[in-house]
């Protein structure tokens, strides 16, 4: 008798400790080791407690009930013991000189897969435990009462197992952890208890279920429950799903439709398109009287870019010194109401009237402020003719803020890489939340952070959400980018009242980072350019216009867009750290029979995981450019070059780096193809097209880690959407 009372005070303490496990915000990481040592023990001690019943395994007559049992106990006993095993190997407090002995990715993912297993089976198994438990319960009332607020319970308790993404967890679709800090912590134990409430309540429901001496009607009782909390949870979970369900899915597009650069047709010439214009407007205008909320932001001078002891500044970020006129900026991001009810459509990948229309091309931009121009009364900013856009300076009308107008508003007055002085969490910027500003450098630490890991929102939100900065405007960092007015290029450090850009160039600036860029990607400085055609699912717009006549002339520019080649020769250069890219590459070769070639560092990275990622994101700090082994190809005979690498730190690893500045890839074609683990490119477009700038940058294609048996045929559907040839034999 006191030996079943020990199993079941070590079965609740085994089962608090996983709740305990299970809700990594309460213990800690120091707290989480420390409970995860706690539980090693009493798992031992449930085995000596429990060794009767391992002698008596192949022993006795095998009911349906027993080999449930047997199975629940036995699969869990090696989870536990196996995620035990993988705690040790990532140790850092409890008994680091026990750990390293696996490597740290595969020991990272089973450990994360096989503690949600001990979770759900720990339910099962203290569920299965419970009618013994209730026999004393003499009342049918009461049992009735209890029963049916179970179903309640554990209805409740299905519904939070598919919004905490639990099922990605249990087969190994996601790497990591993704803990939201924010909630609060009687919140999140509530929602542990309610899981593992389900798991139980469906345990209990077993030996009534596969008793066979019970009657077909109460047989039926208990599957009724478990039916009744399923339907339950399933119609919570469809009436309140959870923000996004697709984080680790691709678009519908096999190729990624969703963050691939796309070319927009131009419009035959018989076809008006909206808000374009052939004809200059006249040179001078007067003001005109608006009420449309917009900001006035008085001219002033300030310092545009960053120190040079800014962390993860760029070298295109030069400080300098610029004097802007006075103007009047939207507070908020252009909604999908406002783009919808003047340009007749609605392109975005998130829908939501409040919500900012993203999937808009430069151009798309530039022909919308001619049409709210023309909406308002006012004198259109564009002539527009083909790519070629004029800018009449003079003109009262909607249009893009240059980029020094861009960052004089972001920064408020503020000299810090945020305009929230500290850098921006996740509760002030909409962002990829677990990835906060230094967390590179800090990744496995991040509790020396002065912002640390929180919600990643997996979608845009409404134009209004958070605080806005000391001048009046809203998500200025995060949300989506924001198309700019200038070409990129070199800082005009001569030209620095109110400038427009360089004079030339293949790429329109955006600034100020969207819903799925990491912290550093939304500091105030950063720069981030895209051909004039190109959408993307993170990029909007937010307009301004002119105040007084403060300024004047035309400023005339032509994005020089160069149309990837489709034919010629083709080259695959890639760099693969744990294989996935080296997969896709082989795959592109198979179907195109192109010339491949490995880009290789020297000295090469670590093999461990946790090693290689700080010394990523060591060389991405320092910009360093590693060697690469010889001998490099001679790149004069191809004309397209597939590039291929692993999205490391939301940007190219550096061997990528030094492969692209080896080269001028003045005219050539590159076709970029990347594996990642839920960032999809992140900003390496951005770096690649810095380190290329005379390349065409083409639609790229995203692969979640290898791809998974669709591949093939993701590959053959992007490579047959750029025009390039497959094999016959294909």
């Amino acid at each position: 008798m006191q030996t079943k009372r020990a199993k079941h005070i070590v079965d609740i303490l085994l089962g608090a400790g996983l709740l305990l496990l299970m809700s990594y915000q309460v213990a800690g990481e120091a707290g989480h080791e420390w409970t995860g040592v706690a539980m090693t023990v009493l798992m031992i001690v449930h085995q000596i407690l429990n060794r009767r019943w391992i002698t008596a395994l192949f022993k006795g007559k095998y009911t349906p009930l027993r080999i449930v049992q047997t199975f629940i106990n036995a699969v869990l006993v090696v989870c536990f013991l196996l995620t035990a095993l993988c705690g040790i190997n990532m140790s850092v407090h409890a008994v680091p000189f026990l750990s390293d002995f696996m490597r740290a990715s595969l020991g990272r993912r089973l450990h994360l897969a096989l503690s949600h297993w001990c979770f759900v089976l720990m339910g099962l198994h203290l569920g299965l435990h419970i009618p013994a438990m209730l026999k004393g319960v003499k009342s049918q009332a009461l049992r009735r009462i209890g029963f049916s607020l179970s179903i309640l319970a554990a209805g409740a308790g299905l519904w939070l197992f598919l919004q905490n993404s639990y099922p990605d967890y249990l087969f190994f679709r996601v790497p990591f952890a993704f803990i939201d800090y924010d909630k609060p912590i009687l919140l999140v134990l509530l929602e542990a208890v309610l899981i593992a409430f389900f798991w139980a309540f469906v345990g209990a429901q077993l030996p009534g279920l596969l008793n066979r001496r019970a009657d077909k009607s109460s047989r039926l009782v208990f599957l009724a429950g478990i039916l009744l909390a399923a339907v339950l949870g399933m119609g919570l979970a469809m009436a309140f799903p959870p923000e996004s369900r697709d984080i680790w899915n691709e678009s519908a597009a096999p190729w990624n439709a969703a963050d691939r650069e796309e070319t927009a047709g131009q419009s035959p010439e018989e076809t008006p398109v909206p808000g374009e214009s052939t004809a200059v407007p006249a040179a001078e205008v007067k003001e005109a009287s608006v009420d449309d909320g917009f900001v006035h932001i008085a001219g002033g001078s300030f310092l545009m870019g960053s120190p040079e002891t800014e962390n993860w500044r760029i070298e295109d970020e030069t400080r300098h010194e610029v004097t802007l006129s006075g103007f009047y900026m939207s507070p908020f991001e252009v909604t999908q109401e406002e783009y919808e009810r003047l340009m007749g459509e609605n392109p975005s990948n998130f829908r939501g009237e409040n919500l900012p229309v993203e999937n808009v091309s430069w151009l798309d931009a530039v022909r919308f402020c001619n049409v709210k121009s023309a909406d308002a009364g006012l004198d259109p900013a564009y002539a527009i003719d083909g790519e070629t856009v004029t800018w009449n300076r003079a003109a009262g009308g909607y249009r893009l803020p240059t980029e020094a107008e861009w960052e004089y508003a972001c920064r408020a007055g503020t000299v810090t890489p945020f305009n929230t002085i500290h850098a921006a969490g996740p509760e002030e910027a909409n962002y990829y939340g677990h990835y906060p500003y230094e967390i590179e450098e800090n990744y496995f630490h991040d509790e020396v952070l002065e912002t640390r890991p929180g919600r990643y929102r997996q979608t845009t939100v409404e134009v209004s959400s958070f605080d806005p900065n000391p001048w009046g405007l809203y998500n200025m960092h995060g949300n989506v980018n924001e198309w700019c007015w200038d070409l990129y290029g070199s800082y005009d450090l001569a030209g620095t009242v109110d400038p427009t850009g360089a004079e030339t160039g293949t790429r329109r600036v955006y600034r100020g980072g969207g819903w799925n860029d990491f912290g550093k990607n939304l500091r105030s400085a950063y720069r981030a350019a895209g051909e004039l055609d190109m959408i993307s699912f993170n990029l909007g717009i937010r307009l301004v216009r002119s105040a007084g006549n403060a300024l004047s002339g035309t400023v005339t520019t032509s994005s020089e867009s160069k149309k990837p080649r489709s034919g010629g020769k083709m080259l695959i250069a890639y760099f693969s750290w744990s294989g996935n890219t080296r997969g896709i590459a082989e795959e592109i070769r198979r179907q195109t029979g192109a010339d491949i070639f490995e880009i290789v560092p020297v000295p090469a990275y670590s093999d461990d995981y946790n090693t290689v990622l700080m010394e990523a994101q060591r060389d991405q700090h320092d910009k360093a450019r590693p060697a690469i082994a010889d001998p490099l190809p001679v790149l004069d005979d191809y004309d397209v070059i597939l590039l291929g690498y692993p999205n490391w730190w939301a940007s190219i690893p550096m061997p990528i780096a030094t492969f692209l500045e080896s080269y001028d890839f003045s005219g050539k074609t590159i076709l970029p193809f990347c594996s990642h683990g839920g960032g999809r490119f992140g900003q390496s477009l951005t770096a690649i097209a810095q380190l290329a700038p005379g390349a065409v940058i083409a639609p790229g294609l995203s692969v979640h880690y290898s791809g998974g048996s669709g591949l093939p045929g993701d590959i053959r559907t992007w490579l047959e959407s750029q025009g390039v040839q497959i094999n016959s034999k294909e």
